[in-house]
């Protein structure tokens, strides 16, 4: 029925409006078939002197005082016709809050069943044992079914992958209970398995019936997806890995080059040039001395390349005493902004990825505090987590900072995180305009 009432809602609910017109013509030719009754009674008792008729007959009862009846009999007249109008005016309210009643009814039941047919999530209407009696088309479509017709009558127990979990279910919800799992699995009619999240709730009906309400969430491609791209994730992270491994080499390459093959060169270079100064005077001394100031100037140039390069502290003193002469170096260079440095814990056999990362990122943070902070004071702490054995390294400023919702990060901050998140670990930025800025690298252990 309620059916019927969504496909033809105009044949079943005439329009208030569109049926006016009918009413309305109906009872003006009441009043006036009313009229000429009127005033045919006139003009036949008028002419069959009816009244006088009345009164003639009417005086042998003159004691019952009948001839007062005409009155009352109109009087009576207009009363009913006060009554009708009331009752008309009453009826008129009722039969129109009807139309209005009847014609919202349809229009819920029009959207509600389009909500239901057009839903995107799986829809079902079940007895307290499952079995299904209204479904919506994406149901049959998870189900594998070929309409929502099809799906009535099947036993909603008899999809589920693991048949004991859906007793476990029909156990709660027979208990009032509303039944929520994060993940549930379901095998399809043609035993295709697919992945939804789940809703089962169970209500009473008007005639006190429990009916089981069933609401699935189709996210067997979502799943699938977050599998793709988690797969893809892990690769680019080997391949980034591979990457900062293989620049790490290739500078470990270049500085020995530049330590073995320009530092020789330098230094025989600057040995003739000491050479020819103690030898001569005159102009050839004063060029000879020039010689030997651009071999230092170069030379240290080349030190300063082969420091950044590969930092041969970090692999003849350890992680903790290389970034305390890259710190003090750094502050050798910028003696207005205060720099401090200190470790807690064991910091030792950490692994050379992991004490080449931390270095490149205290350097890289120097750089960014150098360069942009205006910072008055630089904090820089090392340790281990006893509880969980991570290492934290955390560099904070009090410089002018910046909104980190409003810019975006420059390519080393991010080749930061790229550095600490390839290794397993976490990096968090915190900033505020005026607030300085505060890095935080934690790795695993």
């Amino acid at each position: 029925m309620q059916a019927e009432l969504a496909a033809q809602p105009a044949a079943l609910v005439p329009s208030p409006v569109a049926a006016a017109p009918a009413p309305m013509r109906q009872a003006w030719a009441d009043l006036g078939l009313v009229a000429l009754i009127t005033v045919a009674t006139f003009a036949v008792g008028a002419a069959l002197e009816f009244s006088e008729w009345i009164a003639a007959h009417s005086k042998t009862y003159e004691a019952y005082q009948l001839d007062e009846l005409p009155l009352a009999l109109a009087a009576m007249l207009l009363g009913l016709i006060w009554y009708s109008w009331r009752r008309y005016r009453h009826a008129s309210r009722e039969l129109g809050l009807r139309l209005r009643t009847q014609a919202a009814l349809v229009e819920n039941e029009r959207h509600y069943r389009m909500l239901f047919t057009e839903d995107l999530s799986a829809n079902m209407l079940a007895d307290a044992d499952g079995v299904v009696s209204l479904a919506n088309p994406e149901a049959a479509r998870l189900l594998g079914l070929p309409s929502a017709e099809a799906a009535v009558g099947q036993r909603i127990g008899d999809f589920y992958a693991d048949r004991e979990l859906w007793r476990t279910h029909l156990a709660a919800l027979a208990g009032g209970a509303k039944v929520e799992p994060p993940v549930l699995s379901l095998r399809r009619a043609d035993g295709k398995e697919r992945r939804v999240i789940a809703k089962l709730t169970v209500r009473r009906d008007a005639a006190g019936i429990s009916q089981v309400h069933a609401f699935f969430t189709d996210i067997t491609a979502l799943e699938q997806a977050q599998a793709e791209l988690a797969k893809t994730l892990a690769e680019n992270r080997q391949l980034i890995q591979r990457s900062i491994q293989v620049q790490e080499d290739e500078r470990r390459n270049i500085a020995r080059e530049l330590h073995d093959e320009m530092g020789q060169w330098l230094n025989a270079l600057k040995l003739d040039a000491v050479s020819i100064r103690d030898r001569a005077d005159g102009e050839i001394k004063a060029a000879a001395q020039s010689i030997v100031d651009v071999t230092n100037h170069v030379y240290e140039v080349a030190r300063n390349l082969m420091r950044r390069l590969r930092p041969v502290a970090l692999d003849e003193l350890g992680l903790p005493s290389a970034l305390q002469y890259l710190v003090d170096q750094w502050q050798r260079r910028h003696p207005m902004v205060k720099c401090t440095f200190s470790t807690d814990g064991s910091l030792e056999e950490l692994g050379e990825v992991a004490n080449i990362t931390l270095y490149r990122f205290v350097q890289e943070c120097l750089t960014n505090v150098a360069k942009h902070a205006e910072a008055g004071e630089v904090k820089i702490v090392l340790r281990r987590i006893d509880a969980t054995g991570e290492v934290e390294l955390a560099v904070s400023d009090d410089g002018r900072g910046f909104e980190p919702r409003r810019a975006t990060l420059g390519m080393g901050l991010l080749g930061l995180r790229e550095r600490i998140e390839v290794l397993g670990g976490a990096f968090t930025l915190e900033a505020g305009t005026g607030r300085g800025v505060s890095v935080r690298g934690l790795l695993p252990a």
